[in-house]
């Protein structure tokens, strides 16, 4: 029965993203953040950090899906007057969120595959995946990752009336904590601390050893590091979302919180 909620939560959220233009924007800004990326490292002489510009430009992509679907599924269920009605629906909210959540970040995925591409025409970069099985088993952690810190931050958004604030917050920030184009030892050690408590640092270090490294030191150990640090986020998630299905059943003031 879960397995059937998710995939109609699944099935709801994909017809509705990809008539969203704000859901698919990324994948209009990702070529452009690549190429801006890609001409600054080139004018400066630092063509070690070309694979940062394009995986950094994918992970980046993913974050923005993330935060993006997680407040804007919350605000257009609170616009529609029909928050109420899923917060106390029989099934937990946690797992429509997931069910919501999932598919939406093989939009965030995409933005890397454009990435590459745009690296390959525009700056004849020849950039071969070392590690390919590795690169795969840790693209689909991050993805996994992120869904699951996305349903954390719903909880967030439910609390909140201004959704936008929020997501303006984890946005650029982020991209600086999770050491998406920049590599987080390059950074101030207040920085560079601050970040290594946050999922997508690992994940974006672990994906370009596995494409520029012949050997990746503790890769597995790091496929662990960012799995349990998603699943910490999905168990607060959950545990947020219950606490505010109960106080929505025991209120009703959820869209006046």
């Amino acid at each position: 029965m879960s397995t059937h909620v998710l995939l109609a939560a699944a099935k709801v959220q994909w017809h509705t993203s990809i008539r969203a233009p704000e859901h698919l924007l990324v994948l209009a800004t990702a070529p452009l953040f690549t190429l801006i990326f890609l001409s600054v490292f080139r004018d400066t002489g630092r063509p070690d950090l070309v694979a940062n510009a394009v995986l950094g430009t994918g992970l980046l992509g993913i974050w923005f899906v993330a935060v993006n679907v997680a407040g804007g599924v919350i605000q257009n269920e609170r616009w529609m007057s029909t928050l109420e009605l899923v917060l106390v629906a029989p099934r937990p909210l946690a797992l429509i969120m997931c069910g919501r959540i999932l598919p939406v970040m093989l939009i965030g995925s995409l933005t890397l595959g454009e990435s590459w591409i745009v690296a390959t025409l525009a700056f004849d970069v020849d950039l071969p995946v070392r590690h390919p099985l590795l690169a795969l088993v840790a693209l689909l952690v991050t993805l996994a990752a992120s869904a699951c810190t996305a349903t954390m931050l719903a909880a967030l958004f439910v609390m909140s009336r201004n959704t936008e604030m929020i997501q303006a917050a984890l946005s650029y920030p982020f991209y600086v904590l999770g050491g998406l184009v920049f590599p987080l030892s390059s950074l101030p050690d207040q920085v560079e601390f601050t970040g290594r408590l946050f999922y997508l640092s690992w994940a974006a270090d672990l994906l370009r050893d596995s494409v520029t490294r012949g050997t990746v030191d503790n890769a597995w150990g790091r496929i662990a590091t960012v799995a349990g640090m998603g699943a910490a986020a999905l168990v607060i998630g959950v545990l947020l979302l219950r606490k505010v299905s109960d106080r929505a059943r025991a209120t009703g003031a959820v869209s006046l919180a």
